[in-house]
Parts: C-alpha cells; sequence; structure tokens
C-alpha cells in the first residue's frame, strides 16, 4: 500500500487526485488531506466536502498520519511555508504546483539533496511526447524559413500566465514567453499548441489537450512509479527514458 499525503486537497485537481486514487486498482491510498492553515476548509470533512457524503478524513495543515510520499497541487500561494514543512518531513516529493519563480523552483531542485524530488508543470506523458516532437520538428527546419508560436488555454481560475508548461516549451524550442498566446476561460479543459509556418501558407499545429482527470489519473501512475526511487531529481523526462528502456 502506498500512502500519499495530498497538499491542495480541498482544490478541484485535488478532488479529481482523490477521485483517481479511489479508482485507481493497485494499492494506492489518500490518507492525508492538507490546507493552507488559513483556509476556511482547515477541520471539515473531506468527504462531506467534495462529495456530500462523510468519511475518516478531515482536512488538516501537517499531516497526522504516517504516509509514504507528497503530491503537492496546491496553489504558489504560502510556498515557503510549505518548502519548511517537506524539509521537516523529509518525505520523497512529487511537485506539481506552477507559477514559481526562479529561486523558489530552484529551492524546490535543491530538495533532492535530501530526499526524492519529482518536478512536473504538467504530469501527461502525452504532453512530454508533444514537446519531444515539437523539438525533433524544429531541429529538422533549422535550415528552413519559418514562423514558429505558441497558444495555451486553461481554466479561468488558473493563476500563472503563460502556464508552467508553456513556459518550459518556449525554454526547450527557445523562444520568448511573450510569444505565448494565453486564453483563461472555462472550468477545465486545457490545451497547448505548438504551431511551425511558413509564409506560402504551410503550416503545422502539434497539440496537447487535457483536463483535470487526465493529469490526476497520471500522477497516480506518476507516484507508484516514484515510490521508493532513491534520492535524487526527477522529471517527466526521467520517467519516459525509464520506460522507454
Amino acid at each position: 500500500m502506498i500512502n500519499i499525503c495530498l497538499f491542495g486537497a480541498s482544490g478541484k485537481m485535488g478532488k479529481a487526485v482523490i477521485l483517481a486514487a479511489g479508482n485507481d486498482d493497485d494499492d494506492v491510498n489518500i490518507n492525508n488531506f492538507i490546507v493552507r492553515e488559513e483556509s476556511n476548509n482547515l477541520n471539515k470533512n473531506v468527504g462531506e466536502f467534495h462529495f456530500g457524503n462523510l468519511n475518516e478524513y478531515a482536512f488538516a495543515s501537517y499531516p497526522n498520519k504516517d504516509f509514504d510520499l507528497i503530491i503537492d497541487f496546491a496553489t504558489r500561494n504560502d510556498i515557503e511555508k510549505r518548502i519548511e514543512i517537506y524539509k521537516a518531513l523529509k518525505k520523497p516529493l512529487i511537485f506539481c504546483s506552477s507559477g514559481l519563480n526562479e529561486s523558489q523552483i530552484n529551492e524546490i531542485k535543491n530538495l533532492s539533496d535530501y530526499f526524492p524530488v519529482f518536478i512536473a508543470d504538467n504530469t501527461s506523458i502525452l504532453m512530454s511526447l508533444m514537446k519531444e516532437a515539437a523539438i525533433k520538428t524544429k531541429k529538422i527546419l533549422q535550415k528552413r524559413d519559418y514562423s514558429l508560436s505558441i497558444n495555451e488555454k486553461h481554466h479561468k481560475d488558473k493563476l500563472d500566465l503563460p502556464s508552467g508548461t508553456a513556459l518550459r516549451l518556449c525554454e526547450a524550442l527557445n523562444i520568448a514567453p511573450e510569444r505565448v498566446d494565453s486564453v483563461r476561460e472555462g472550468d477545465d479543459e486545457s490545451y497547448h499548441e505548438v504551431v511551425f509556418s511558413t509564409d506560402y501558407g504551410d503550416k503545422l499545429q502539434i497539440k496537447h489537450s487535457g483536463n483535470r482527470n487526465v493529469y490526476a489519473v497520471e500522477v497516480i501512475n506518476i507516484a507508484k512509479w516514484f515510490y521508493q526511487k532513491p534520492k535524487n531529481l526527477y522529471y517527466m523526462q526521467t520517467l519516459i527514458e525509464d520506460l522507454h528502456e
């Protein structure tokens, strides 16, 4: 049994992860549901809050049951406080928050000196493969005259703009974040799209679409792969390379 401590447990993504863990056929269990100390949901019953049915768990600001690893889907708010909690717990961390500044990201990376850390702005394997396809396409076209742009869409409540995934695409393709066209609307569906085009009408669109359920199911899959990995820093590419071997 893999027992999971979930940060950001009262959010929409938290609810999706709870559902994905409950629907998983393997031995995965969430037994700590963490929210901010200032949250209005602190001490509320998790089952009643999300699903209208009482269960044995309540939202807490600090883990109160033994567990094996952390999944963090909380917003960037209070990240410094969460980093101090990670240090105190010394448990493997799957970090899925986005919108952090460079200093905060480096703090998360440095935690891998003490325990395993998996950083994933986007938990979808297909999204990672989409990025690799875009990188390969750009390399093939390096001697051709073309334009390159990135489009992305997320739900209306997403704080960071462009998204963390879009920024990683910018880094991988060496284009400025200002060239990302970002849309914030709706409640769930999201996409990232890389567009290669010429001035004579030739166009290639490489696109990945997903939703909270996709990212929740995938993070549970990551947890099963990541469980009992040695101390190190891991990314989606690490997972893909391991699966490819």
